[in-house]
């Protein structure tokens, strides 16, 4: 059965179908609805709720992957990367999908569609998440899939002070379960908001491997980039500590087709830091912001540098365009 066609709604089962569109029509007159989607059918965000006892394995066990993607003017920016990494993480937990891919496409880009109705000129947030799909509260998988939430809201970025100054991030030693993995757990984030981000009065974290204290990772939701004293970037390799950021991918993309930029994909230790005349960081809320502190450290003359202004400017020309 088609996932978008109305169907009945009956608690707790197990649908194929959306809300019926006389439903959808009447969230929509009250203004600003935003639409997401639960399991089988359309719901207000506002309402979107993840069942306890029906998702044992995703509210107790934490099996659940997920990813955050924008849209830009209504359009689902790079949707074929991040559905890739989407299956490609539930393939690295050995979780079963909830439906085919295309399928899956369909319901976002509906979603999309029924929310630019409403809103023509609002950009959202998607996070797209699988939860679930073992034997209740066992640890083997169920003969179905895992559960699909898709929770969409209005993208916030960052304000324009952040871009015209730079923020300043502070290190914590961390790494993330299955980093090549996008999990929903951010406990090691959580844990430096509250001890080392406050200590520096910092804007956000970056992970620094624990085994050695010194080679970076990664940001609690971003990509890490360093510019030496030549105008070389250097950002940390996809080795299997880190995540495969769409941003990043999307960077070292427009970057590596640009002769004025060269860019190498190697560790970078922390020791180098004081080396490095700018830093910036990459993510689907923020695109490219730069980075002025790393700690106590002040990066460069501690405004954003002529090299991470040109990547700014670049990137923001390819969203643009998209």
């Amino acid at each position: 059965m088609d996932p978008l066609q109305p169907t009945t709604h009956h608690p707790g089962a197990r649908r194929s179908g959306r809300l019926p569109l006389r439903e959808i029509g009447n969230a929509h007159s009250e203004g600003r609805t935003i639409i997401s989607y639960q399991r089988d059918r359309l719901v207000p965000t506002e309402d979107l709720s993840l069942p306890y006892w029906d998702d044992v394995s995703g509210t107790l066990r934490g099996y659940r992957v997920f990813t955050a993607c924008r849209t830009v003017r209504g359009k689902i920016f790079r949707l074929e990367d991040h559905l890739q990494r989407l299956y490609d993480s539930a393939a690295g937990i050995h979780m079963r999908p909830p439906m085919r891919k295309e399928t899956l496409q369909d319901i976002l880009m509906r979603i999309v569609q029924l929310n630019m109705e409403a809103a023509p000129h609002a950009e959202l947030l998607l996070n797209v998440i699988f939860s679930g799909g073992l034997q209740g509260c066992t640890m083997k998988q169920a003969d179905g899939g895992a559960h699909l939430y898709i929770a969409a809201q209005p993208l916030i970025t960052p304000d324009a002070e952040c871009y015209e100054r730079g923020v300043a991030l502070a290190t914590f030693a961390y790494q993330r379960m299955y980093p090549a993995v996008k999990l929903l757990n951010y406990v090691g984030a959580i844990i430096a908001h509250q001890i080392i981000v406050p200590q520096y009065n910092a804007y956000d974290v970056i992970f620094v491997c624990p085994e050695d204290g010194e080679t970076i990772l990664e940001g609690s939701t971003f990509t890490v980039f360093f510019v030496d004293s030549e105008g070389t970037i250097f950002t940390p390799p996809l080795d299997g500590r880190i995540l495969d950021s769409i941003t990043r991918r999307v960077v070292v993309e427009i970057l590596s087709g640009k002769p004025q930029f060269r860019l190498r994909e190697t560790p970078v230790r922390l020791g180098e830091v004081a080396s490095f005349r700018e830093a910036f960081l990459a993510s689907t809320t923020r695109n490219v912001l730069s980075v002025t502190r790393l700690n106590d450290r002040v990066i460069g003359d501690g405004s954003p540098g002529p090299v991470t202004r040109a990547v700014h400017d670049v990137f923001e020309d390819y969203m643009k365009s998209y």
